[in-house]
């Protein structure tokens, strides 16, 4: 016998999933340790048994995939994520209200959005939906406008995006090493590349507008050239207009 993981989607109840992968209801409950089965919710996870020759469908996510999936969707619409850095930034842009911090700003962001795009070209050639949102201790957790920080003074605003660039670079050095996935070590790359970019953009406008403040931390390691052929080269995976994989 094996398992796969299960997101409970709206309206789903034990009995529709039971009857639906051909299982006992009693086995799901027993497997999920489930106290209270009649209040399953949607993002949920549950572990189904399946026999051998089940095909999965899109709403198992098996393994490694579903952790590759699970930690970039973290990346792509976490807390700490692109969705989170764009918000961020055009806020921050917005909030200045100034030409030369529009000019800093507005482009990152903007790049910020490709690398949201990439990630879910990533996310799809994984087999799940690229939503907006993370998986956290086993449910389903949306994004949410309160993961922006919102700081208004300028030094400490830098801070805080030198800080988060920085992070940002370092992980995905680390994605790219972890998911053994050609075509998604080259996005994880270049995105890596971009932030890497931002993180000395942002220190030389605290060096140029903070001249009093501390000097910026040590730099992050340089990221190294794609190893992989870039991603416009790869026919095979689907570009944001194609049909069915956008």
């Amino acid at each position: 016998m094996d398992y796969v993981r299960y997101i409970v989607q709206a309206g789903d109840t034990i009995f529709k999933i039971a009857k639906a992968y051909h299982v006992e209801m009693g086995e799901i409950i027993q497997l999920n340790h489930l106290k209270h089965p009649d209040r399953i919710y949607a993002g949920q996870v549950l572990l189904l048994p399946v026999l051998e020759t089940h095909e999965p469908s899109p709403e198992e996510i098996p393994e490694p995939n579903f952790t590759y999936a699970l930690w970039l969707y973290e990346a792509y619409a976490g807390t700490d994520s692109e969705l989170t850095a764009i918000t961020t930034y055009l806020y921050q842009a917005v909030l200045l209200d100034r030409p030369e911090f529009d000019a800093l700003l507005r482009p990152i962001a903007y790049d910020e959005i490709r690398h949201l795009e990439k990630l879910a070209l990533a996310l799809r050639l994984l087999g799940v939906d690229p939503r907006y949102g993370s998986l956290s201790s086993g449910h389903w957790v949306d994004w949410r406008a309160r993961f922006i920080n919102y700081t208004s003074e300028l030094c400490a605003l830098l801070d805080l995006n030198i800080e988060d660039e920085a992070k940002a670079h370092r992980e995905y050095l680390e994605l790219a090493q972890k998911i053994p996935i050609p075509e998604i070590q080259c996005i994880l790359m270049e995105i890596a590349a971009d932030e890497e970019r931002h993180y000395h953009l942002f220190c030389q406008a605290k060096q140029q507008y903070c001249s009093e403040c501390a000097p910026c931390p040590a730099p992050p390691p340089c990221s190294p050239p794609p190893i992989y052929t870039p991603l416009d080269e790869h026919p095979e995976i689907p570009g944001p207009h194609d049909g069915g994989k956008g």
